[in-house]
């Protein structure tokens, strides 16, 4: 695992022995931002000038993959999960999103009223919004599925943000820090503040970051020289530690080791747990460390349309895939990790293989006719064993009966498929023996099994689907929540403007009445004058 921290060029540290181990830098001037992506592959550095570049530190030394050929960016951000989609932001205040595999742009957001560079972006917990803080003090948040901005994050504290970034397990918490020294936590969902730190830090804040263990702790670096430990959930600062230099970032990893970067080019590490000392201090750096970062440990299993910036030395081969069942998307409804190698499974290339009803044994598509067309599903007997299989080989329904599972298969009897031998098919047992009394065994033992892992599996069937609605559920009312507030502010505004129209039609109603009037005074007025110049 490495450590990286930036200046005017990139350095990686080995995490444990604290060794350099690579450097890079190609640009003039103090690098502007560095971040992993959560799948630990890749770095994505933003230099002086904006310029987006994502780096690969797999190889002997780092590589330079791809750069962003977008203009008057500023800042850049990794999606939550993987490393294809990437959200840039521009010194014109518009927001989009990067694809690293098409190279291109697949999603573009409206821009603001008021234009204004995009100093940072940050994804939430969900991948559902994206934040977007302003130079100006604007922080606007993108609603991901309906595309447009639902909420702007105006401070009434502070008209300018030193740091932002949504907490990584609460999708609505939206950490602010601002030039004055105040620590903002900000429900996007009611639009107020959860917690209020204000003036935590004499001048401005250089940045914050969450814990990864502990979701209520906060830390917090500033210009003043102090490091800040919060307790979110009481409210109060729980440690400060006063260091001799000008803090310019912070980082903190799961194991508790917290870096610090400096103004005179230094980093400390020091543990959580004991914060009277640096247990170390790095010196690679000769002008100020902009950023600190730590690589992701825990790498997150790719799919093929994650792999898109090195197909062409690094490819995803089949057998790499712990899938039972190819072309599927989840294997979590099967109850062993590791099926039967000689069960071969033939994907159906229907667009329903993969959807919520097949997996659920709702889809009446799939039902099988014989050639009479009869429902082969009608049988008893056939009906029992597939619902005895629906939830552990959904895919493999078809082709059950063409399986051919030996006696001493140690796998076919962890996955509790039912013996061929005791399927007689209307032919009278001849009695032959104790191999016909050792398989009866070994099908009672096999019932058992299949017993017991079916109530597991429907167990955690019946959990899974639980969690699902309800999370599904929480996310709609969350959109709908988006939508309804962009169309209550669309209302009010268009409300406003009618009103206004409305007292101009007044106003010129009675402009005309007036007019209309003074011409009715200048008629009388010229029939008096015609009168008296001719009286007769």
């Amino acid at each position: 695992m490495y450590f990286s921290s930036i200046s005017s060029q990139l350095l990686l540290y080995d995490a444990n022995s604290w060794d350099l181990k690579k450097s890079y830098g190609c640009y003039d001037g103090v690098l502007r931002d560095i971040s992993w992506s959560d799948d630990s592959k890749y770095l994505l550095q933003v230099n002086s000038k904006g310029l987006v570049e994502i780096l690969s530190a797999a190889d002997n030394d780092v590589r330079s993959l791809q750069h962003i050929p977008l203009r008057d960016t500023w800042s850049a951000s990794f999606h939550r999960d993987g490393h294809r989609n990437i959200a840039i932001g521009t010194k014109n205040g518009n927001v989009m999103i990067w694809d690293t595999k098409n190279k291109t742009i697949t999603k573009t957001f409206p821009t603001p009223v008021q234009q204004s560079s995009v100093n940072y972006l940050s994804y939430n917990a969900k991948n559902t919004s994206l934040a977007a803080a302003m130079q100006n003090g604007e922080t606007v948040i993108y609603g991901l599925v309906s595309n447009i901005p639902v909420l702007t994050v105006k401070l009434s504290c502070s008209r300018s943000i030193s740091a932002m970034k949504f907490h990584h397990e609460s999708r609505a918490l939206l950490g602010l820090a601002t030039d004055e020294g105040h620590i903002v936590l900000r429900d996007i969902t009611t639009n107020k503040d959860k917690v209020f730190f204000e003036n935590v830090h004499a001048s401005p804040v250089s940045d914050f970051s969450f814990s990864l263990i502990n979701k209520d702790v906060l830390l917090s670096s500033g210009y003043d020289k102090v490091m800040h430990v919060y307790d979110v959930r009481l409210q109060n600062v729980v440690s400060t530690i006063r260091t001799p230099y000008t803090l310019t970032s912070l980082a903190i990893n799961i194991e508790n080791q917290v870096a610090l970067g400096t103004k005179n080019g230094l980093v400390m590490i020091y543990d959580l747990r004991d914060l009277s000392d640096p247990f170390k201090v790095l010196k690679g750096h000769d002008e100020e460390v902009r950023k600190v970062a730590f690589q992701p440990s825990k790498k997150k299993m790719l799919t093929p349309a994650d792999i898109s910036l090195q197909e062409d030395t690094e490819t995803l081969s089949p057998l790499k895939i712990n899938s039972p069942i190819r072309g599927r998307t989840s294997d979590m409804f099967f109850v062993n990790d590791t099926p039967p190698k000689n069960l071969e499974v033939s994907v159906q290339g229907d667009a329903k293989a993969d959807s919520f009803l097949v997996m659920m044994g709702l889809d009446k598509s799939n039902i099988e006719f014989d050639d009479d067309g009869n429902n082969k599903s009608a049988d008893p007997e056939r009906k029992s064993d597939r619902n005895e299989l629906r939830y552990r080989q959904l895919d493999a329904e078809k082709n059950i009966s063409k399986i051919s599972t030996p006696l001493n298969s140690r796998t076919a009897e962890n996955l509790g498929f039912p013996s061929p031998i005791g399927i007689t098919n209307g032919i009278p047992d001849d009695g032959r023996g104790s191999q016909f009394n050792l398989s009866n065994i070994k099908q009672a033992n096999s019932n058992v099994n299949v017993a017991n892992m079916d109530t597991n599996a429907l167990e955690e069937m019946k959990d899974f689907v639980k969690l699902t609605l309800a999370d599904v559920a929480d996310d709609n009312r969350n959109y709908f929540l988006h939508i309804m507030m962009a169309l209550t502010k669309q209302k009010l505004f268009l409300e406003k403007q009618l009103v206004g129209m409305n007292e101009q039609i007044q106003h010129l109603v009675q402009n005309q009445n007036a007019l209309v009037e003074i011409n009715r005074k200048l008629a009388l007025e010229i029939d008096q004058l015609k009168i008296q110049r001719h009286p007769f």
